[in-house]
């Protein structure tokens, strides 16, 4: 039965992960990528990153380049095309995870392994459905760090310094220092592990460092044509350390302290419940019966206090850490599944009747009002994902080896019945996303034959920028020093109280709720006030050189 269930696994990844991808309006971070690649295009300039025709400093440019690449194969760009090379990552990041796992943990477990990345809850119900650089970047450092495993437990220096600065180089072109600081703790952790300190001074480590430097460097003195590199060194380690304990009050970082495990366990469940079996004495013992399980909880646990002691974090950051615990609690797993211990039979039953409950409820989600009136056929799709979820159940009470297979199973089911029932209901409920897109879309035809632009340093919220710039087919640039008496411009009142426009149309943000006027501006029109707390998220009032 365990072949039916691999393929029942990976037929099932396929609508779990792509049904209704493209339905909800995009959120913010995703509007920025999606905006920067779409000026790329246009410009056809791949070096410089814009916004709004304003250099945009915060992040390189790769991920941008892979939305180009996905916006050009599609004819088109758009949120299903924004959205499924994070599809396509994660699926990478999961083949990733089989290909090392299995060395150490055999077929079974490391498959398991692979869906424990695509299904734990907070990648499997949010970030696999976002256009956002995460999970490439968690794929990449998860490589490095397994490459530096393989290859560092086995001596071959060169081969694990040389792929991992390659490596290196990739993730800082997708999300700049971390990078770095992810690479610099897993070389001290893997020549800790194998008590081999000095190979940091010898010429594997010093060349590979140097060449993942040169590689970067290719780039930047490029970019050096279009931005002053100071400016945007200074972005970047302003965009690494905004999330540390530095940038926030003790009382934050305290309480962030005290709430980030248990905050963490929630958004990777069901997989943190197997922390259980940390709890009980001998633990690490068994963990040291496999070398690749305890390399695995000592890279978790040495990375973990970069985002433990930073108050800003976001669950997302810390994906490519979790598939390490996974790893080393997958293992204990089946040490105790052998010995039916306690723990074992407890955890089992607990996620067997949660499973059976979740499998009785679907059939009847058309009872809940949004879902019969925002789903077609309700009653038909409830039925279907039920029946399968149950038999998936019942395959789990009968089959104690497969358990965690049919779990993973369980989960792509129930992310099915997400896709078909929640995502509908949750885009068409959305009144703020919608009304952003319908009001920038009546800004951009009420204004097709004629000039629009932003006025200075305007917070223009990203998903009102995407969609402003969709509708109307071309940049809507910042203006700074030169206001053309024939442009209509967007300006925002809270930011600019003294700035007079004749306004012929109104353009909606929802974070703010509020509406700019978009008209004309009134002479004698201000100089752009440049003050420094108009900058962050508004522009950097930097035009790139030509």
């Amino acid at each position: 039965m365990r072949k039916w269930y691999y393929i029942g696994a990976i037929v099932l990844l396929f609508p779990a992960l792509l049904i209704h991808l493209g339905l909800a309006v995009f959120i913010d971070d995703e509007a920025i990528r999606a905006l920067v690649a779409q000026e790329m295009l246009w410009s056809e300039n791949f070096i410089a990153p814009t916004l709004h025709a304003d250099a945009y400093l915060n992040k390189p440019p790769l991920w941008n380049w892979i939305l180009a690449l996905s916006f050009s194969l599609h004819g088109a760009a758009g949120e299903w095309a924004a959205r499924l090379p994070t599809v396509v990552s994660l699926l990478g990041f999961g083949l990733t995870t089989y290909a090392f796992s299995r060395r150490y943990f055999g077929n079974y477990l490391a498959f398991v392994h692979a869906l424990t990345v695509v299904t734990c809850g907070r990648m499997l119900f949010w970030d696999s459905m976002l256009a956002l650089i995460d999970v490439c970047f968690s794929w990449v450092v998860y490589t490095q760090i397994m490459l530096l495993y393989h290859f560092g437990r086995r001596g071959q220096w060169w081969q694990a310094f040389g792929w991992t600065y390659l490596l290196t180089a990739v993730a800082f072109m997708l999300k700049g220092l971390p990078a770095i600081v992810f690479q610099g703790i897993t070389v001290f952790a893997i020549l800790g592990w194998q008590r081999a300190w000095i190979q940091l001074v010898r010429p594997a480590h010093l060349v590979s460092g140097l060449g993942c430097l040169l590689l970067l460097g290719l780039y930047y003195s490029a970019y050096a044509q279009y931005v002053d590199l100071g400016v945007v060194a200074e972005r970047l380690l302003s965009e690494s350390g905004k999330r540390t304990a530095v940038a926030h009050g003790p009382w934050e970082t305290v309480r962030h302290l005290l709430a980030f495990p248990f905050e963490m366990s929630y958004h990777f469940l069901p997989w943190t419940l197997l922390l259980v079996y940390l709890l009980r004495r001998g633990s690490w013992a068994l963990v040291r019966k496999n070398d690749y399980a305890a390399f695995c909880l000592l890279a978790f646990a040495v990375h973990l206090p970069v985002y433990w002691l930073s108050p800003n974090v976001y669950p997302r950051y810390l994906l490519m850490l979790f598939p390490l615990l996974f790893a080393s609690l997958l293992w204990l797993h089946r040490l105790h599944s052998v010995d039916r211990s306690r723990s074992y039979q407890l955890l089992r039953y607990l996620l067997l009747g949660v499973m059976s409950l979740v499998a009785a409820a679907l059939p009847f989600a058309p009872l809940v009002p949004a879902v019969s009136v925002g789903v077609t056929y309700p009653w038909v799709k409830s039925v279907a994902v039920g029946a399968v979820a149950g038999a998936v159940a019942v395959a789990g009470w009968r089959d104690r080896k497969n358990f965690l297979l049919l779990l993973c199973c369980f989960l792509l089911v129930l992310r099915v019945g997400f896709d078909l029932f929640v995502l509908p209901v949750r885009a068409a409920g959305d009144e703020r996303g919608l009304a952003v897109r319908a009001s920038a879309r009546h800004v951009a035809a009420g204004h097709e034959d004629g000039e629009l632009a932003i006025y200075g340093y305007t917070l223009i919220e990203p998903a009102t920028g995407w969609y402003l710039t969709e509708a109307r087919g071309a940049v809507v640039p910042r203006h700074f020093d030169s206001f053309p008496s024939g442009t209509a411009y967007v300006a925002s009142p809270l930011q600019y109280p003294g700035l007079r426009i004749a306004a012929t149309d109104s353009l909606y943000l929802r974070h703010l709720q509020l509406k700019y006027p978009v008209g004309p501006l009134v002479p004698p029109v201000p100089p752009v006030p440049d003050e420094p707390d108009l900058r962050d998220g508004m522009g950097s009032g930097i035009p790139l050189r030509r």
